[in-house]
């Protein structure tokens, strides 16, 4: 039976952990946010606040390590032509094209940084426009995170931070080790094992990629419960 049309004002709260080096978790990002504005659609009085919290899929690797080798052959989930292809085609049901046979990548940690500074110094939607913007252009437009100067340019643009504030957290030991430790929590004491992975309200659980009646299913759960 379906849910009756919401329109009093319930919270849904949503963390959702992710490496910007994960193919899987751009995908998720946009399944997730095409799920969420289906729902609101049915349901106007049901809004959304969603974290983006770190994750690092391959902490080791080296800056300028090439991207076209690194997602064919040494990115061990996705090295398989099945799974490459695999990978392709959910992206375009989400209007990604992926293009990794050029460019360089690296260490995921400070396009971290800079998603962490996005909600320190603004809000919720300033951090997913500044993943969105991350997933893009190292997925799609053949951009390096290990870019200082396109992670500052990605600050500015997608959440209006300062260029200096950037800078100054991507030089940030003390900024580092936060993000470390935030990976460390998730792993060690929430559980947190691979990317994407999504926690809603604190309870409900979901890893690996999901379609977007995953979540829809999800959120009409947490309306049944009252919103808990």
């Amino acid at each position: 039976m379906a849910l009756p049309r919401i329109t009093e004002k319930i919270l849904i709260r949503i963390e959702v952990h992710v490496d910007t080096l994960c193919p899987w978790c751009y995908i998720e990002k946009r399944s997730l946010d095409a799920a969420m504005r289906q729902f609101q659609d049915r349901h106007p009085g049901v809004e959304f606040e969603v974290l983006w919290r770190p994750f690092y899929l391959y902490p080791m690797l080296d800056a300028g390590c090439d991207k076209a080798s690194f997602y064919e052959g040494h990115a061990k989930n996705n090295a398989s032509p099945a799974l490459q292809d695999k990978i392709r085609a959910a992206g375009t049901r989400h209007d990604i094209t992926f293009r990794l046979s050029s460019g360089a990548t690296g260490p995921s940690r400070n396009s971290h940084k800079l998603i962490a500074l996005a909600l320190q110094q603004r809000d919720p939607a300033a951090q997913a426009r500044v993943v969105e913007h991350l997933f893009r252009g190292h997925f799609e437009q053949g951009r390096d995170l290990t870019d200082d100067d396109w992670l500052v340019g990605v600050g500015c643009e997608a959440a209006g931070l300062e260029a200096e504030d950037v800078r100054r957290a991507l030089a940030s030991d003390l900024a580092g080790l936060s993000v470390d430790d935030e990976v460390r929590c998730a792993s060690v004491e929430r559980g947190v094992r691979a990317v994407p992975c999504v926690t809603m309200q604190g309870r409900y659980r979901v890893g690996g990629y999901q379609e977007q009646g995953v979540f829809e299913n999800l959120f009409d759960k947490i309306l049944k419960n009252g919103g808990s």
